[in-house]
């Protein structure tokens, strides 16, 4: 089927595309289009074995279209579909010569049954266009003598002939000329007729006929179709051929081989008491009986779903034809599900005969099927439940805990150091860790808990049937007792830890939102108790929640308001005791609580992602200020100011910060960026990229709170540093502790030798800026002035140059 072309004119692109996944299952190729100026386009680009047409597609009428399509000579097999049934419609496509009218029912599956039928009589029309072509030579052995006339009239419904030893022509109905067919050539007989009447393409074909003497006479009929004028069908016409016996048991044969063997379906053909009694190849490759092993065999033989013995011959008591998904069992035991096809053979009586049914191997469709869905419910690293998955089954989990008035425990756990892991040890190790951590979690819970991977390095647990909302410690208990155990990772040892947010349903919350508010909620509060830590949801913990998302809430409005502002503090050159320049340090003023101090609000802006807004705000106002001083002629003051580290993390931040400098005219050698050793030490690439950036575009860079932490010497050699500020902690403790005066006095000769510049910060008297010693040119604290608001810091600029003002 691989090589019969659909061409489907629809603008209901849902309903066509539901088409096309279907058929494409069957195995055809189908093109689909929503006009009828792309449909003329691909039918003169390639040749389709059938064209279905939506009634109402086309804008100027289906019919229009179909007369163009013959005049042009272009007119494959067609179909029309539509949604309601119209007699004068059908009448009207019968007359262009279309296959079949197919009504577009509200169930699908009623509708495309009804078009795989049609489908299957245009496929029938193919292969017995070849087998006319093979049988020619044969037909035109015979004198032309033997050949008689034989007419079929559709609107009459009657067939005029002569028959075996009649004297004269008989006019019968079709029903009583088709009732003598033999009963193995009947449905044969009717399709072709059929493929001529609606195509308008002759046929050929052979049949046996039963006379009043029990004689049987084998005839070859060849027939084409009268047409008028406008394309109505007056009838079919041909000449019809008596064979001889041996002639007919040669070409049953012929056709019988053909008809079984030439197609890659399976096919059986089952007597009245569902006895298989002729199969072909195909049917032996699906399902691996042999010809000798299933002939004369009851059906149930296949039967893998275990419907009832008569569940076909009920399905097709009032149809003559049914087709959908069975599930046939292989000779060999396995199960293969298949697309089947069932037509049935009627006697004179109109009881059943015989059934015909088409078999075609879907495993691999159903493969494909199963493959898609486990994908789009699933995370493919972990093969976890997704997001998606897990969301329905906490649905389904929520409705039976209300029905069987029990407890269910929500778990949200987050992985410590996954980032630092995974760029340390690069994706690879980070994708291994991941594995083994989904590993670890399903192998800690029940079989009737569900673990989800949500992305990243955060994972979830629905526990239902909780006894008492403790019993969800046993399972976090497995969980960190497993976390205890290594990881290999190329051939490394790696211990991983979490941290754990529980809340319990219904104490904690009703409903799906509410519950992951509160796993998170309660999760961040355990990251702030360190490794393997777990923390229960409570309602001191939601006001703090609402508190965090108020503070969210105010700081957005905050710039809108104006409630930020810097304050500059001065940083003295030690040689002429006057400012060359000053941090800039951020205040925010709240309308209602006042002054909020840094570290109530920076961290929670790093987290919600608000710090870019509130970075980028500072640089502004920094710019906006140092216009404002060059306006007023105050000298050219060099400003530091420092950035968070989240900030760098973006890759883009310099693209940012410069753009801004830029289009206030702020020259870049004017500004320093103040960062810690934190920046450094979590080996981030793109922030040292930044940096670079920064650093080229001549921005000056100032390692800030040198002397705490993992501080190291190896820093100033390595890294692209201008200045380092001595951490105050140092400064303070110089006058009580020698030893730091010593390490100070060192730090600032090894700097100053390697060209970097050193600011002592948080001078806050005279006896500390002694103990600086000459070495140290540059101080900033207390002792010379504290933070100063703009109009503050500008007074005290004028006052160090009283001549210029």
């Amino acid at each position: 089927m691989h090589n019969f072309h659909i061409l489907y004119l629809d603008n209901d692109n849902f309903w066509a595309n539901q088409v096309k996944m279907h058929l494409e299952w069957q195995g055809y190729q189908i093109a689909i289009t929503g006009n009828e100026q792309e449909l003329l386009t691909k039918m003169y680009q390639q040749s389709y074995d059938l064209l279905i047409v939506d009634l109402l597609t086309p804008v100027s009428n289906a019919f229009f279209l179909l007369e163009h399509l013959t005049q042009q000579n272009i007119m494959p097999a067609t179909l029309l579909v539509s949604d309601k049934i119209d007699d004068h419609q059908i009448n009207q496509a019968m007359h262009y010569g279309c296959i079949n009218y197919v009504l577009k029912t509200p169930l699908f599956q009623k509708f495309f049954e009804q078009l795989s039928l049609s489908i299957f009589q245009v496929r029938e029309q193919q292969r017995v266009a070849q087998q006319a072509h093979q049988t020619k030579n044969i037909t035109n052995q015979y004198a032309a003598t033997n050949m008689l006339t034989w007419e079929y009239f559709p609107l009459q419904e009657q067939v005029q002939w002569l028959p075996y030893q009649e004297r004269e022509k008989l006019t019968v109905s079709y029903d009583e000329f088709t009732a003598k067919i033999h009963l193995e050539d009947l449905a044969h007989v009717k399709t072709q007729n059929n493929i001529c009447l609606f195509s308008h393409r002759p046929v050929e074909y052979t049949f046996r006929y039963l006379f009043n003497d029990k004689k049987i006479i084998t005839y070859q009929i060849r027939i084409q179709a009268e047409i008028d004028n406008i394309g109505r069908v007056n009838r079919l016409y041909g000449h019809i051929q008596q064979l001889s016996t041996e002639q007919h048991s040669d070409k049953n044969l012929h056709l019988k081989l053909s008809f079984l063997d030439n197609t890659a379906n399976g096919l059986f053909i089952t007597n009245t008491h569902n006895q298989i009694i002729s199969i072909n190849k195909a049917f032996t490759t699906i399902s691996g009986y042999t010809e000798q092993e299933i002939i004369k065999q009851n059906t149930a033989v296949l039967n893998a779903a275990h419907f009832d013995s008569d569940f076909f011959r009920e399905k097709l008591k009032h149809n003559d034809f049914w087709q959908g998904e069975v599930l046939i069992r292989h000779r060999d035991g396995h199960i293969v599900p298949t697309w089947q096809s069932s037509y049935i053979l009627k006697d004179t009586s109109g009881n059943m005969a015989q059934s015909i049914s088409v078999l075609r191997d879907i495993s691999q469709q159903k493969a494909q099927q199963e493959s898609i869905q486990f994908q789009a419910n699933h995370d493919l690293l972990t093969e976890l439940p997704n997001r998606i998955l897990f969301l329905d089954r906490l649905r389904s989990a929520l409705k039976l805990t209300k029905r069987n008035n029990t407890k269910l425990a929500l778990i949200l756990l987050d992985l410590n150091k996954f980032k630092w892991i995974n760029d340390t040890l690069g994706h690879h190790a980070g994708d291994i860790l991941l594995q083994e951590t989904a590993k670890k979690l399903q192998a800690a819970v029940r079989n009737s808990d569900t673990v989800a991977r949500l992305g990243g390095d955060e994972f979830s647990i629905i526990i239902p049937d909780l006894e008492k909302n403790t019993d969800a410690e046993l399972i976090i208990s497995k969980i960190f007792a497993a976390f205890k155990q290594a990881i290999l990772i190329d051939q490394q040892e790696i211990f991983i830890s979490g941290s754990i947010g529980i809340t319990i349903f219904p104490d904690d919350g009703d409903d799906i939102d509410s519950l992951q508010k509160n796993a998170d909620s309660a999760m961040y509060i355990a990251k702030k108790n360190g490794p393997n830590s777990y923390y229960y949801y409570t309602q001191a913990l939601q006001r703090e929640t609402e508190n965090r998302l108020k503070l969210i809430n105010s700081m957005r409005s905050a710039m809108l308001n104006q409630e930020f502002s810097l304050h500059y503090q001065p940083i003295i050159d030690l040689l002429t005791n006057k400012a060359i320049g000053a941090e800039a340090l951020l205040r925010w003023n709240h309308g209602q609580n006042g002054y909020i101090p840094l570290n109530d609000f920076i961290p929670i802006a790093e987290e919600s992602g608000l710090i870019r807004e509130v970075g980028n705000w500072v640089i502004n106002e920094v710019a906006d200020n140092i216009q404002r001083w060059t306006d007023l002629g105050l000298p050219a003051l060099h400003i530091s100011l420092n950035q968070s580290i989240a900030q760098y993390s973006l890759s883009s931040c310099h693209i940012e910060w410069l753009n801004i400098l830029k289009n206030k005219q702020i020259p870049a050698g004017s500004i320093t960026f103040e960062v810690t050793e934190n920046l450094f030490f979590e080996r981030k690439n793109n922030h040292l990229e930044s940096i670079k950036k920064l650093k080229q575009s001549g921005i000056k860079v100032s390692l800030d709170g040198f002397g705490t932490g993992y501080s190291s010497l190896n820093y100033l050699k390595k890294y692209p540093i201008d200045a380092l500020k001595i951490d105050r902690t140092y400064i303070h403790s110089m006058v009580d502790n020698p030893t730091n005066a010593i390490l100070v006095e060192t730090i600032i000769i090894l700097a100053n030798k390697l060209g970097i510049k050193v600011i002592a910060t948080g001078v806050e008297n005279e006896e500390q800026l002694v103990l600086l010693s000459q070495e140290c040119r540059y101080a900033q604290g207390y002792y010379f002035s504290r933070p100063l608001p703009f109009n503050e810091f500008k007074k005290y600029i004028e006052t160090q140059h009283p001549n210029k003002y």
